[in-house]
């Protein structure tokens, strides 16, 4: 009796700091990040390099258009060499979660002065309802369906992480309350059920994750590269968050995995001890 209560208590503590870690995940929003310092650093050091120009070349007079056509566009598979500029590309040090995406203070001094006089807002909502992307006037009609269709596609990962995550949060509070009854009613029975809600939460909490580096990999492959991806001197990566979500993980199998079979093993070690004193009489 008195290992079984052990076993309860430890897996109650293993449980109730993964739902703080859980937690600490969901309502923090360091899960990725990006510095784009040692980028900026590298285009100024290039912008700052001397160059050899060429002599200029004598113009030729042109033959005049009658005027400006406002709706040629250039062909498809184009873009202004402006957009495909690395260095042009606006690039700031970012940190994002599941519910916002902030900026990081301190990087940027024209940033940090937009937000102090109330300019910009330093966090913007992650969405989770679909808005059509703007359309570029630069950018061909196909490649701006693509955009709304991987716009599309990246929603329902968010979705499927917030969603999972959630219900992962709520099951563990459920495991945390059995596992505290079981300490006063149907020892065996509510520590092998509080095990199975410990196990269904770490299913749920693998999901969401999953997911989420899913939609991480999918967002900076999206087409155009030029306007999703990063460049190869950007530093990001994941953050202290989602790593909490992890532990948080690790400590759900652990105690699902101690409340489901110490059941089954302290009942196997009666029933041996049963047939052993049987036979020794």
């Amino acid at each position: 009796m008195g290992g079984r209560v052990r076993v309860g208590a430890l897996s109650l503590c293993l449980s109730l700091c993964a739902l703080g870690l859980l937690l600490a995940a969901l309502l923090t929003d360091h899960w990725y990040e990006t510095d784009p310092r040692r980028h900026r650093a590298a285009c100024e050091s290039r912008a700052q390099r001397p160059r050899l120009l060429p002599l200029p070349l004598p113009l030729r007079r042109l033959p005049r258009r009658a005027g400006p056509d406002p709706d040629r566009r250039p062909p498809p598979g184009r873009s202004p060499a402006v957009l495909r500029s690395a260095c042009a590309r606006p690039l700031f040090a970012t940190y994002a979660g599941l519910w916002r995406k902030c900026y990081r203070l301190g990087i940027d001094p024209h940033l940090d002065s937009l937000v102090q006089r109330g300019e910009g807002g330093r966090c913007t909502a992650i969405k989770y309802h679909f808005s059509y992307p703007m359309r570029f006037r630069n950018i061909p009609f196909n490649l701006t369906k693509t955009i709304q269709q991987d716009e599309w596609h990246l929603l329902h990962l968010r979705r499927i992480t917030a969603g999972f995550l959630g219900m992962a949060a709520a099951v563990l509070v459920c495991g945390c309350v059995v596992a505290t009854v079981s300490f006063f009613w149907e020892e065996s029975l509510t520590q092998h059920i509080a095990g199975l809600l410990f196990l269904m939460t770490g299913i749920f909490c693998a999901i969401s994750l999953c997911t989420y580096a899913a939609s991480i990999s999918y967002d900076l492959n999206r087409l155009p590269t030029f306007l999703y991806s990063l460049p190869d001197d950007v530093e990001h990566g994941y953050s202290w968050s989602i790593f909490c979500a992890w532990c948080s993980l690790g400590f759900m199998v652990a105690a699902g995995c101690l409340c489901t079979a110490y059941p089954f093993v302290s009942r196997t070690k009666i029933i041996h001890l049963k047939s052993t004193r049987n036979s020794s009489v």
